[in-house]
């Protein structure tokens, strides 16, 4: 495995998501896993795709993380989670 300081030279490899390229060696390393991990949730509200790593508005429920596209959203799933887990557009 390379040290830290070494990590921080290397570049993204285009269309490869997690696959990074040594400029100084041209070796090129994949991700450890192969296994596709979704970056995007549906709002459990009205049924929009949120960035998990980058939404504001965040609910944990029984459990259970939920991600939410506004503030209206979420305040509409804290009003009655249970509608929207079972009738919602997700």
């Amino acid at each position: 495995m390379k040290e830290l300081t070494e990590l921080s030279k290397l570049v993204p490899l285009e269309g490869a998501t997690g696959a990074y390229c040594d400029p100084i060696t041209g070796e090129c390393y994949m991700p450890e896993s192969h296994e596709k991990t979704s970056t995007v949730m549906p709002d459990p509200v009205c049924g929009m795709e949120v960035d998990i790593s980058s939404a504001k508005y965040k609910q944990n429920y029984q459990g259970q993380d939920y991600v939410f596209c506004s503030a209206s959203c979420l305040q509409a799933f804290e009003k009655e989670p249970d509608k929207y887990l079972v009738e919602g557009a997700a």
